[in-house]
């Protein structure tokens, strides 16, 4: 920013001067009863002040025809709550004059209104001077960039009072001409407009808008530099005082008080500050716009019948928590317009207290960000705190959130649940659920339900699509639902109606006689059937016919739907030749990341590919037509001038994969015109004009000997988090100047010197090239499906992504392209950036570990990607292993393109099989697993082995059609063949399939800890199976396995079976076998030892050895079995049988 020399030093009064004589020239004009109201509303105003205030101001206008126009008001309001809010906090002189100012403003609105004692005729100057202060929006001072350093800053103090001052006069001005007669106002119409007579108001407010912007940028210049002249006196001090202790001390007092002063200053200031940052970086998400647009959208006094409905009292008044959940069965059916209605009466009804509040959320299918449970909970969050009077327990819940990488839902519930405690009641409204998607909605649902069940402070409305209700029922089993279908919402579509017809009329669209006004309202709202969507564009069309004979022709053929409803609507776009511009302008509406400005899309759709630079003379003209063009597929915000469809049908109509026909040329295919998109934004950002520009700055540079008018720039425009491009282009401009000039002498050298606008300087560049920002911000995300082929600026946007670019944002963390790949690759891959995933790939720089299944899964494209680079085979087992842990058949498809180990094959196979994944099994098969791979050593098993065990039959079936061999080999240590393992898990009909496929009843166990088919069934206490083995021949006293080994009857007495243990008694089982030396046990020590007291006794009866001699090694005698086990009866049932101490000999 360059200084120029100031003429003459600028006179600093009290820097409330100008403000306080203007509100005492405001309440010199005020009748006695607009002063008295004055004193009445006058208050310092708080977080919710202006949402309640319009909503009261929307409230006493029900009755009037037309829209709601009172959250026009919202932008210069809010600027007057915050500056009343700060002035109220440092301006200790004079505290009263927030309440004034903030009071001033809002009498003035309620004179413009013209309602009750106050008004002083019938006339409304409430739309004109709202649109005056709609105009101004752009020149509002912004909060976060004044809050930290207005206390210490007279100049800006000054300059923020005389903005308001200037807004104060303008009032007194208002008022003024709304109490002239009604026969001068007659007179005075007729010389000059409502705007003419305004124009010294707007030109000063916009005045002293710069002046703030100005004095901003210099207070965080000087704020800077007082920071670095603190350092330096600091380290000056410790020196001294290391050198000279006393000596110092004594002659420095005055001196170490200043920097203590200094000290205080710069930590106010930077607590400040941090507040203000922990909240941005908590939210930015403008929750408050689609709030504006959804009340303009009511007409007259539609939507009050939800707030009459038993289920909206029954909620709003409950003593606990408490969920309202409105839902309509068709699209367009007003849903968005109820929530915004129902927020409006909680606001202008209810009475809040300060421990109460609202906050609110409409979900926006064309926002993506808003489509995510975390973005939900953070706008909320952020709603509900103030940052002039947060508390200390929530800043350090906001601390500790800052404090995390990630933080999960869970953490932003926990902080949610914590804001909540701190009020008496707490209002969440949530619009439009069913945008989101199921995962998102349910992780939202889950975490509203949680804090729901813990605090009894929580009042809830969702509105969105029946289809729904279940869903949420699930997650809220008590919910009070009210339907757009319900007989009480019949009334509204003829109130709508009505209006909305009148509207066009007196907008001199629909010029018909009385009689054709009452039939078109019967027809149209006897055929709405709820969908108020439906009757808009049906008016749009009844408007465009000339005469009343074809009105009435075209309410004989109504479209039967919306669909046909908008290809009528299409059709007229061809009819009136506007379908080519048409054609340009809705891609890039479906595709652009944000709503872009008016202005904005101008530029885009005025670009060519490979454009070398801006051509003016191509640019298209007259875009402020733009939704007449698109007759009403479109809307503009009249606030902030962005363009979105007008309902989320419209883009799902025109983005429909199935063709439409003859209007097929309006088909949007999103990955085409996302490419192309992406391809107008890199070609913009490298236009010649740019490099120009820069060249020729830095050549001013060089030839320019000021103290530092740069380092100003750089101060001022600097942004924590994300840069804005403008300020980038600034940095850019004085990255070569010397640092030795950017150094100040003292702080007085800005005083001195007026600030030439380099602010205004960037203002005129971003006017003069509208679509700088979007394409700066946005290139990245446009870019997405470039490839080296396709994309025509495929070399311009690869030089971008490595060397960077001066306008051009970088959204993945560390720009440095080289030492930061694998980072960026993380990046590319969790935003499914596949342009940069590919290009970083093919690098070869990104470590092993940064390829992550998780971050890939279900991504054809990214796998593909992943395997054309370097892979280890360990890698590709990490990953296949993985898939198969997670039945994932689609990434071990991906993963088997590559060549992988047989030994690897063979035992995701083998696992695949005891899980019963038939469709991965068949996968690895096909790869060239062996069916037939012996398991391994420890606790291995075949393929077949291990589908026996789980019991999985049709894996059975598929095996023995594929070769499996069923007498397979058990595994040396804890193996089964295919018959024991189908016999232990007690698979009656795998075993019967086994049989007949050959298996053997009686092959060995294996070594250690083995069974054979009979002992299996018998220690599982399977009957049935058994049965059938001896039927089969089964050896009812077959010798148990070495190690851990059991007999039939020694199994089933372990297990407590007693039905098997007669069976196999009865067909002739030893009851004194000994016991294998390792961990043996004989039947009656196994019965004692699982305390089964009946088994006991019936070996007992069969003769058991009560003094049977223990296994060598890990074995008990069958008292010493009961004792331990604690089972008294037994202890006292072998005694009195003759049982005695045994021990091994």
């Amino acid at each position: 920013m360059a200084l120029a020399p100031s003429s003459s030093p600028r006179g600093l009064g009290p820097p409330e001067e100008a403000v306080r004589d203007a509100v005492r020239d405001f309440q010199s004009i005020l009748t006695k009863d607009q002063h008295a109201e004055l004193q009445r509303i006058k208050s310092v105003p708080d977080a919710n002040a202006v949402l309640i205030f319009t909503a009261k101001l929307d409230e006493s206008n029900r009755s009037r025809r037309g829209r709601s126009i009172a959250s026009r008001m919202h932008g210069v309001l809010e600027s007057v709550r915050e500056f009343s809010a700060v002035v109220d906090t440092f301006v200790s002189a004079r505290p009263e004059i927030a309440a004034l100012v903030w009071g001033s403003v809002k009498l003035t609105m309620l004179v413009a209104n013209g309602k009750g004692e106050i008004a002083v005729n019938a006339t409304s100057y409430f739309e004109p001077l709202s649109n005056l202060f709609t105009s101004l929006r752009d020149h509002y001072p912004r909060f976060a960039a004044y809050h930290a350093l207005y206390p210490n800053s007279p100049r800006l103090q000054k300059a923020l009072c005389d903005f308001h001052a200037a807004i104060v006069r303008c009032c007194k001005h208002a008022v003024e001409v709304i109490h002239r007669p009604w026969q001068r106002q007659i007179v005075n119409s007729l010389w000059q407009s409502f705007e003419m007579e305004f124009q010294s108001d707007a030109d000063a407010i916009q005045g002293c808008g710069k002046e703030v912007k100005a004095e901003v940028a210099l207070a965080k210049a000087q704020a800077d530099r007082q920071d670095q002249e603190l350092q330096k006196k600091e380290r000056e001090a410790a020196s001294k005082s290391r050198l000279t202790l006393n000596g110092f001390m004594s002659k420095a007092n005055d001196g170490i008080d200043n920097i203590r002063q200094e000290q205080l200053q710069r930590d106010q200031r930077r607590a400040r500050k941090q507040r203000l940052l922990l909240l941005e970086k908590l939210s930015s998400h403008d929750h408050l716009s689609p709030f504006r647009e959804a009340r303009k959208k009511r007409l007259c006094n539609t939507g009050e019948w939800i707030l009459l409905t038993p289920q909206f009292n029954r909620w709003i008044s409950a003593s606990s928590s408490s969920l309202l959940w409105c839902s309509g069965k068709k699209v367009g059916s007003g849903k968005t317009i109820l929530a915004a209605s129902a927020i409006e009466n909680v606001f202008a009804k209810r009475c809040l207290d300060d421990d109460e509040t609202v906050a609110f959320f409409f979900i926006r299918y064309d926002d993506p960000e808003s489509l995510k449970a975390e973005t939900v909970f953070r706008s909320v969050i952020r709603q509900s705190l103030d940052p002039v009077t947060i508390s200390e327990k929530m800043e350090a819940g906001l601390r500790k959130l800052d404090s995390m990488l990630y933080p999960s839902l869970k953490d932003l519930a926990d902080l949610l649940r914590q804001r909540i405690a701190l009020s008496q009641t707490f209002y969440l409204f949530i619009d439009a659920l069913d945008e989101c998607e199921p995962l998102e909605r349910h992780h939202l649902l889950d975490a509203l339900s949680s804090i729901s069940n813990t605090t009894s402070k929580l009042k809830i409305f969702l509105a969105g699509r029946e289809s729904l209700s279940v869903e949420l029922r699930q997650k809220f089993p008590v919910t009070e639902q009210i339907s757009t279908e319900s007989v009480e919402a019949r009334p509204d579509m003829s109130v709508y109606v009505e209006a909305a017809l009148l509207e066009r009329r007196q907008t001199q669209e629909l010029c018909i006689e009385s009689s054709l006004f009452e039939e078109l309202k019967h027809t149209l709202a006897h055929h709405a059937d709820g969908m108020i969507l439906w009757v808009s564009y049906l008016i749009d069309d009844l408007c465009s016919y000339n005469c009343e004979d074809d009105i009435r022709k075209a309410l004989g053929d109504l479209p039967k739907d919306l669909e046909e409803t908008f290809k009528r609507v299409l059709s007229r776009i061809v009819s009136r030749r506007n379908d080519k511009i048409a054609r340009r302008i809705l891609p890039w509406v479906a595709v652009a990341k944000r709503n872009m400005t008016l202005e904005e899309l101008r530029q885009a759709i005025s670009t060519e590919i490979e454009q070398p630079y801006s051509r003016p003379e191509t640019m298209v003209q007259g875009i402020e037509n733009i939704v007449t063009w698109c007759e009403n597929l479109l809307h503009v915000d009249e606030e902030n001038k962005t363009v979105h469809f007008a309902h989320r049908t419209i883009y799902d109509f025109l983005c429909n994969e199935e063709p439409m026909s003859d209007l097929a040329d309006f088909g949007i295919n999103i990955e085409d015109a996302d490419h192309r998109a992406g391809e107008i934004c890199v070609t913009y950002l490298h236009f010649n004009d740019f490099k120009t520009t820069l060249a020729q700055s830095q050549t001013q540079q060089q030839s320019v000997n000021f103290p530092a008018p740069q380092a100003i720039a750089r101060i001022a425009l600097k942004r924590r988090g994300k840069m804005a491009a403008s300020g980038r282009f600034l940095m850019a401009l004085s990255s070569k100047r010397n640092s030795n000039s950017e150094i100040f002498q003292t702080t007085d050298t800005f005083a001195t010197f007026k600030r030439a606008d380099t602010v205004e300087t960037m203002t005129q560049l971003q006017m003069g090239h509208p679509f700088l920002n979007y394409a700066a911000t946005y290139w990245i995300d446009h870019t997405a499906g470039f490839q080296t082929v396709r994309s025509a600026t495929w070399k311009l946007w690869k030089h971008m992504v490595v060397n960077g670019h001066a306008l051009a944002r970088l959204s993945w963390p560390g720009f440095d392209f080289h030492s930061n790949q694998s980072q960026i690759f993380r990046w590319a891959c969790h935003t499914r950036h596949y342009a940069l995933a590919d290009f970083i790939q093919s690098c070869g720089n990104v470590p092993e570990n940064e390829n992550s299944s998780a971050l890939i899964k279900g991504d054809a494209r990214l796998m593909s990607i992943f395997l054309q680079g370097k892979v280890s085979d360990n890698r590709l087992e990490e990953l296949l292993f993985e898939g198969w842990a997670q039945g994932d058949a689609w990434l071990i498809t991906m993963l088997l393109r590559r060549k992988i180990s047989t030994q690897f094959l063979n035992r995701s196979l083998q696992r695949a099989s005891r899980y019963g994944d038939l469709e991965i099994a068949e996968l690895l098969l096909a790869a060239g697993a062996n069916i037939n791979a012996l398991p391994a050593r420890m606790d291995g098993r075949t393929a077949l082995q291990a589908a026996s065990e789980g019991g999985h039959l049709g894996i059975v079936e598929w095996l023995l059609a594929n070769g499996a061999n069923v007498r397979d080999e058990p595994a040396d240590d804890e193996g089964r063949t295919a018959l024991q393992a189908a016999s232990e898990g007690g698979h009656l009909a795998i075993i019967e399939r086994l049989l007949a496929e050959g298996a053997k009843v009686n092959d060995e166990p294996a070594f250690d800890e083995g069974r054979t088919a009979l002992q299996a069934a018998s220690e599982g206490g399977h009957l049935a199976i058994i049965e059938r083995l001896l039927a089969e021949g089964a050896k009812v006293n077959a010798e148990a396995s070495r190690r851990g080994g059991r007999t039939a009857l020694q199994a089933a007495c372990w297990g407590g079976h007693l039905e098997v243990v007669e069976r196999l008694l009865a067909d002739g089982a030893d009851v004194n076998t000994k016991p294998t030396p390792s961990s043996g046990l004989t039947a009656l020590q196994a019965a004692c030892w699982g305390g089964h007291l009946e088994v006991v006794e019936r070996l007992l009866a069969k003769g058991a050895d009560v003094n049977a001699e223990p296994a060598k090694h890990g074995g008990s005698s069958a008292l010493q079995a009961a004792r331990d086990g604690g089972h008294f009866k037994i202890v006292e049932l072998l005694e009195r049988a003759g049982a005695t101490e045994v021990w091994n000999t």
